[in-house]
């Protein structure tokens, strides 16, 4: 049964994506409908942020370093990330929520799998 951990630290907004592999339609998806679901608005004059695939350990990551999400733009971050994802089939698992106590960040991770 292939999975997928989706991690999402605030703020900025940090997406890391481990596991099975992705369509690139869901990749150009994600790059498309995230930055626009900030709280902060997206400037016209500067290239949306995208997703890039790290090699070592193999996972997919992009930094929305210019935006911030107050708690209806974090809960939008996650509903967006969740209808790309089932769009490819995969069923969202659990989740989890930790705060740094150094940073004051909180992390999310959402567990999915797949059949």
């Amino acid at each position: 049964m292939p999975h997928l951990v989706v991690n999402c630290t605030f703020n900025p907004p940090t997406i890391k994506m481990m596991g099975c592999t992705l369509r690139e339609e869901t990749v150009h998806k994600l790059d498309q409908r995230l930055p626009v679901v900030t709280t902060t608005s997206v400037s016209p004059k500067k290239e949306l942020p995208k997703f890039v695939y790290i090699q070592h350990p193999p996972h997919w990551h992009t930094d929305l370093g210019q935006h911030y999400c107050d708690q209806l733009g974090r809960s939008m971050i996650f509903l967006t990330m969740i209808e790309c994802l089932e769009g490819e089939d995969w069923k969202l698992k659990g989740t989890n929520t930790v705060t740094h106590p150094d940073t004051g960040k909180d992390t999310t991770k959402f567990f999915f799998f797949r059949e």
